[in-house]
């Protein structure tokens, strides 16, 4: 596509320097009499065919927003209808023939009017108080341009023209003033152009191609009014060749704005902060004030001229560079309103960001806060840990609250798991140390020594209700220490433990404090021989018999 589209622009563009060369060397004998009419229906047939021709829908294009595709269709019936006047007066030009007004008009008259509608339908980024300003700045443009062209030809003939007919004088008129309106359009596409749309690669290009056509057009147009109307006008001269360049290139930028590729959003926001990020003006910024400074020149050229015909168009000049002026202030304040509205966005703006960085702060503190304990709280329990590692079971975490605490919970519950498992392992110990200890009772009791109860026996229950099954012992010693709690159980407390431990530990090993039995002496056994196998003494009312 890319390559096809260099293609048909270096054809176009040659194609213009083929015309510049056949009118102003006059080749081909009355052929370049045609050129006109050659560079109008071509650029007709080019913005036609270009804005109405289906796309691939693989093809990545810039797309047609609302009625911009009528919008170039209107330009390129505009280009036919100045063809077909055009058509006309070569007929009246190869007969001999120079009527004025006469059917030419018809089309020469038509595109105007049809270039004015379709600039004025191409689509607009701007909305509210940057539209009303456009549409100020356009103003300013259009009645400068109005001023400087009564200054030069419009006051003359309105005011001095010696036309019996009508129609002849309003088509005299008509053309200089249109010629005006299409260089105003100039000045509008280029105030449009400083919007988001305008940042794509297609209208961009195509907007400042259209607005150089209609500048050629506008200017041989005007030139040639000027010329005519002082008896000067020589077809075939540099003044003929802004219209059919003028109008080739208008076709040549509806063929760009169809087939240029899509421009990226990414680009198209770098130039959108490049526009928002430069300082000074825009050159179509100050396109409206240089037509205004323009227009003061003609009016002080104007008031100081002594000629009549001056003097008879100064009273609507002065009239027009007021109204100019008035433009001026009007679109001033409303750039002073604009600021201030502005001015009041930005404070607001600003609060807004300082409030919220104010919150920035308070979380970042909340957040510094949280972290500093976590942090505590991590080195508490990686202390806890340490110490429970070396051994230490009865240190306990102590968290009041916080997202550590689960965590603080879980901890205590293991250090109380092993202080249980140590407390089962040392009850097993010392279990295992009486039962060592009352098999040799019982040995020696054997043996025909008199049967002492070991002192460690006394700390278990089970042991004293075997000793009074066996005879060994009258009653149970109700003194002894109450057993370890076996491994298995969980204290259903293990969260208070966090905040109390120490009170934990007290009814734990509360059972360990056991007093001092007295040492029990039973009475001698009766001898026996060594063949005779010991019998337990049962007690009275046992139920027992002995052998």
């Amino acid at each position: 596509m890319r390559s096809l589209s260099r293609t048909f622009i270096g054809g176009v563009v040659g194609f213009e320097v083929l015309i510049i060369i056949f009118m102003l060397f006059h080749l081909g004998g009355i052929t370049w009499e045609f050129s006109q009419l050659a560079g109008a229906i071509v650029g007709g047939v080019i913005a036609l065919v270009s804005v109405n021709v289906p796309v691939r829908e693989g093809d990545a294009i810039e797309p047609m927003l609302g009625r911009e595709r009528l919008a170039w269709t209107l330009v390129g019936c505009g280009l036919i209808s100045w063809g077909i006047g055009e058509s006309f007066w070569r007929y009246y030009i190869l007969t001999n023939q120079s009527p004025f007004p006469s059917y030419a008009d018809f089309g020469y008259s038509g595109l105007p009017p049809l270039l004015l509608v379709g600039m004025l339908l191409q689509p607009s980024s701007s909305s509210g108080r940057g539209r009303m300003l456009i549409l100020l700045d356009s103003l300013i443009s259009m009645g400068a341009l109005l001023a400087i062209g009564w200054y030069l030809l419009l006051g003359d003939l309105a005011l001095h023209s010696t036309v019996e007919n009508p129609l002849a004088k309003f088509l005299g008129l008509y053309y200089p003033t249109t010629d005006v309106a299409l260089l105003s359009c100039v000045a509008i596409l280029l105030l449009r152009g400083q919007g988001r749309l305008y940042q794509a690669t297609a209208r961009r290009i195509s907007l400042v191609v259209v607005g150089l056509g209609l500048c050629f057009f506008a200017a041989s147009d005007f030139a040639f009014n000027l010329l005519q109307n002082a008896g000067t006008y020589v077809e075939g001269t540099w003044v003929d060749l802004g219209w059919p360049l003028g109008l080739l290139t208008i076709g040549l930028a509806v063929y760009l704005r169809r087939f240029l590729p899509l421009t990226p959003l990414d680009q198209i926001e770098r130039r959108l902060r490049r526009r928002a990020e430069r300082v000074t003006f825009g050159p179509e910024q100050f396109v409206p004030y240089i037509l205004l400074g323009i227009l003061f020149v003609v009016l002080i050229l104007n008031v100081i001229s002594s000629d009549a015909g001056q003097r008879d168009i100064r009273s609507v000049l002065l009239l027009s560079t007021l109204a100019v002026v008035g433009l001026v202030v009007v679109r001033q304040i409303l750039t002073q309103l604009e600021n201030e509205r502005l001015a009041r966005r930005q404070a607001d703006a600003l609060e807004r960001l300082e409030a919220a960085n104010r919150h920035v702060e308070d979380q970042a503190r909340m957040i510094a806060e949280r972290n500093a304990t976590l942090e505590a709280g991590m080195a508490h329990l990686k202390d806890v840990q340490a110490r429970l590692a070396n051994g230490n079971l009865r240190v306990r975490a102590r968290l009041a609250g916080g997202e550590l605490l689960p965590l603080a919970a879980s901890l205590n519950l293991m250090a109380d798991r092993l202080m249980r498992l140590e407390q089962a392992d040392v009850y097993s110990q010392r279990l295992g140390r009486a039962l060592a200890e009352l098999s040799l009772a019982i040995e020696r009791y054997r043996n025909g020594a008199p049967f002492i109860a070991p002192l460690s026996c006394n700390d278990f229950a089970e042991i004293n209700h075997l000793l009074l099954a066996m005879g060994l012992k009258e009653r149970v010693d109700t003194r002894t220490s109450k057993p370890v709690v076996p491994a298995g159980s969980i204290s259903s407390s293990a969260q208070g433990s966090i905040a109390h431990p120490q009170t934990n530990r007290q009814q734990q090993y509360r059972s360990f404090q056991n007093p001092t039995p007295t040492r029990q002496t039973w009475p001698e056994a009766p001898k026996r021989s060594d063949s005779e196998s010991f019998v337990p003494q049962v007690p009275k009312g046992s139920g027992s018999r002995r052998e």
